[in-house]
């Protein structure tokens, strides 16, 4: 996955350059300070002054901060070994104000260090802490929810690959069958039947590893799909499929809404009954519509409902439309009705 700004190595470094540009105001203000809030004279800046004391100040802030974070956090902080870590923060604490006396103590800055002012070490060196502490802490949260995301993401596509491949060998099954029964009585459709199978497994292994494909190629599927069927179907089965709306710019998800189709086709078929699938497809800006009716043949009521392979496809929903989609299924005047509305991303 794409990393975000705030993961990114040039935000880290920006980060760093900010911190320390920020620390370095503070030195000179707590250099004042020092100064026991008289003004800080140019000559005080000399080397024997202010030099030395700026790279041993920095040098404290860049230990303090890179032992925290990269050190005492990861491995107790991190690891919920808390008293650990307090108790190393301590003894860090402890020897750079050591380290600060000795110091101030050879330079003579402040003879009072130990009287009614506390020593400023202490301060920055809790102040730095707090800044390393809030700043790791702030990065391993982005890093989890990162990792958590992808692992989600990745989840998400193992499952929809998953739900992808129980269709499409159904599918198949179900035409080679068909097809079987063609070449078996020596038809004519048969050539076309291949054909028109080769255009919809290319369709399928082509577009499904999509995430989105244009409405308009699905349509397209649909109708290559029904042409099939009306190959291999007598004469007293009738399909009749209609679109209202414009399919242009509009993009769905792939194999989505064939399942429908499919199982009318399965279901609601067979060689000894007049049998109607009618197939509406209502197309909106924002939204698509479509439903499939197909008759509840006494043929087929023992082999599974029409609503076979439903689970899968409202599972499917669930993850690429969560929330925005209604499916229902009723059984209106002896026929099989599956509802679907979409609102689209």
């Amino acid at each position: 996955m794409k990393k975000s700004i705030i993961e990114s190595r040039y935000f880290t470094v920006l980060l760093h350059v900010l911190i320390w540009s920020t620390f370095f105001i503070l030195q000179i203000l707590s250099y004042q300070s020092s100064m026991a809030g008289r003004p800080v004279r140019l000559e005080e800046f000399g080397p024997d002054r202010f030099y030395y004391r700026f790279i041993f100040q920095s040098s404290i802030i860049l230990i303090i901060y890179y032992l925290n974070s990269q050190l005492l956090i990861p491995k107790f902080l991190f690891k919920n070994k808390i008293w650990k870590y307090f108790i190393s923060l301590i003894v860090v604490i402890t020897v750079i104000n050591l380290l600060d006396t000795q110091y101030n103590n050879y330079f003579e800055y402040r003879r009072d260090f130990m009287g009614k002012k506390p020593p400023i070490t202490l301060f920055i060196s809790i102040f730095i802490i707090a800044v390393s502490t809030s700043i790791k802490l702030a990065q391993k949260w982005i890093e989890n929810e990162s990792n958590q995301k992808a692992m989600i993401h990745e989840k998400v596509n193992s499952e929809l690959t998953i739900l992808k491949a129980q269709v499409n060998p159904h599918f198949l099954f179900n035409t080679l069958n068909g097809i079987y029964s063609l070449a078996n009585s020596k038809s004519d459709k048969t050539a076309s039947a291949i054909v028109k199978l080769s255009q919809l497994m290319r369709y399928m292994l082509d577009e499904s590893k999509q995430q989105f494909v244009p409405l308009s190629s699905e349509l397209d599927y649909i109708n290559t799909f029904i042409d099939l069927q009306k190959l291999r179907l007598f004469e007293n089965v009738k399909t009749e499929f209609s679109i209202e709306g414009n399919p242009d710019n509009i993009k769905i998800q792939p194999l989505l809404l064939i399942p429908f189709i499919e199982n009318a086709f399965k279901h609601g078929t067979d060689s000894s009954n007049e049998c109607i699938i009618k197939i509406d497809l209502d197309i909106k800006t924002e939204s698509i519509q479509l439903i499939v009716t197909n008759d509840i043949l006494k043929s087929r009521k023992d082999d599974g409902n029409s609503g076979f392979g439903l689970s899968n496809i409202r599972r499917r929903l669930d993850l690429e439309y969560p929330e925005k989609y209604i499916l229902s299924t009723d059984v209106i005047d002896n026929r099989f009705v599956a509802n679907l509305q979409i609102k689209l991303l």
